[in-house]
């Protein structure tokens, strides 16, 4: 199972204001959904990695992570190969299939489109931990607060968060102990049989959830959650010279790719 760390090393990212983070983050995912030409999606992709090295955050969490999506990626890329309709044809495999829509050709277009989707779920997959591997739940809060968003939702994001590692150690709790009990879970075993275990896996992991979520609702109702009060933090926040950066970077980047995506350009 993946381990997801929401700590990185020290690096420069951690010092900067929560709201200049998620603002470049908008700015990447705006960018991403706006181009469909395999070659920008590229682009960006490497701006990522290069934001990820230059944050030193472990390389090996994008190949845990990929290992998650290698199905849907896989999905993702046979579909626009079978029914993007291009014009490039590169071979045939079959009759066409007016139903499905499929002309029975492989195109040029349909691989590049495929190629473009797959990479735009690889920058969605990797850009989101740059956010929380570098910013303090705390302070990622109150930067959605600093942004206008209701607390209530920037609590229930926050809290989420937080409760990623405590799924993941009662979930790798769970399966050593019924691994002690004769369950096997990466065996060379059928299907059906990987199933039930997995199904054995999911059923106390949830009922464990469900019981912490009880025991939250309990402390937070304690505490007058909700109340009809002007909330006060602990933490503040300011911009700095490398935020107010980063915003103008953010901006120019956002501007100049609806600029090419208006002249026509980053579509197929």
């Amino acid at each position: 199972m993946m381990n997801i760390n929401l700590k990185s090393q020290k690096s420069p990212f951690q010092k900067l204001d929560g709201r200049s983070k998620l603002v470049a983050l908008a700015v990447i995912f705006t960018l991403v959904l706006l181009f469909s030409h395999w070659a920008y999606i590229l682009g960006l992709l490497v701006l990522v990695m290069l934001i990820w090295w230059v944050a030193r955050l472990p390389f090996n969490m994008i190949r845990d992570l990929f290992k998650f999506f290698l199905v849907i990626a896989v999905v993702i890329l046979v579909v626009q190969i079978f029914f993007y309709p291009g014009t490039t044809n590169l071979f045939r495999i079959s009759n066409p299939i007016r139903v499905i829509g499929f002309s029975g050709y492989i195109t040029l277009e349909g691989i590049l489109f495929g190629i473009a989707m797959v990479l735009r779920l690889v920058v969605i997959m990797i850009v989101a931990p740059l956010l929380v591997m570098t910013t303090p739940l705390p302070d990622l809060m109150l930067a959605l607060v600093k942004l206008k968003v209701p607390y209530r939702f920037a609590f229930i994001m926050t809290t989420a968060l937080s409760l990623l590692p405590s799924i993941q150690n009662h979930a790798a709790i769970i399966q050593q102990a019924q691994l002690c009990r004769g369950i096997t879970y990466d065996g060379a075993g059928k299907f059906f049989a990987k199933l039930r275990a997995s199904v054995a896996l999911m059923v106390p992991l949830i009922l464990g959830t469900f019981r912490d979520s009880q025991t939250l609702e309990i402390a937070m109702s304690s505490r007058a959650f909700g109340a009809p009060i002007k909330r006060t933090f602990l933490l503040e926040s300011h911009f700095g010279v490398a935020d107010y950066l980063i915003l103008v970077f953010a901006i120019l980047l956002l501007v100049g790719g609806i600029y090419l995506r208006a002249r026509g350009f980053g579509a197929y």
